[in-house]
């Protein structure tokens, strides 16, 4: 009987030590839902867009922590673009105010060419599970402009579309 007791109380300290594990491994977390995301370069971003888009939300806003310009998109965005149209949702970029610069015009030509060469790339990419979520959705790349008066974006806002 002392054996079986002390066999099962090795049992139960082991499972008790693996559920542990995995939820310091993040196993079993379950992912915040937000309307409003900071924009990191790291999987645990599509993890939480993911999640937010997957809700569904109506509207989900991504900011920036850093100077993003236009043209030079985070490949990560890229991805997420690219599964909206491949959903059949439209990317549209958003000009800066009026406030802008002759020379502004010329960063949003760019910055539509820049979108459409990255998302033929991404596409690819577009397909992983992950990415699903945003097929629901329209996308608008907001600029604005800087204190040089150069395009940046602001914001990129995920819009549910009408079903």
């Amino acid at each position: 009987m002392r054996i079986l007791t002390t066999g099962l109380l090795v049992l139960v300290l082991a499972l008790a030590g693996c559920a542990t594990e995995s939820q310091n491994l993040g196993v079993t977390e379950a992912r915040p839902v937000q309307s409003q995301l900071q924009f990191v370069d790291f999987p645990g971003f599509d993890r939480d867009l993911s999640s937010s888009l997957a809700a569904p939300l109506p509207m989900v806003a991504v900011s920036f922590y850093d100077r993003v310009t236009a043209s030079a998109m985070p490949l990560r965005l890229q991805q997420w673009m690219a599964s909206v149209e491949a959903g059949g949702g439209s990317v549209k970029v958003v000009p800066p105010k009026s406030t802008v610069s002759a020379r502004s015009p010329m960063l949003v030509i760019g910055a539509i060419s820049a979108l459409y060469s990255a998302s033929k790339m991404a596409k690819e990419m577009s397909s992983d599970a992950q990415f699903l979520a945003a097929r629901a959705y329209d996308a608008e790349i907001i600029l604005k402009a800087d204190d040089k008066g150069d395009a940046v974006v602001d914001r990129v806002v995920f819009k549910q579309r009408k079903k």
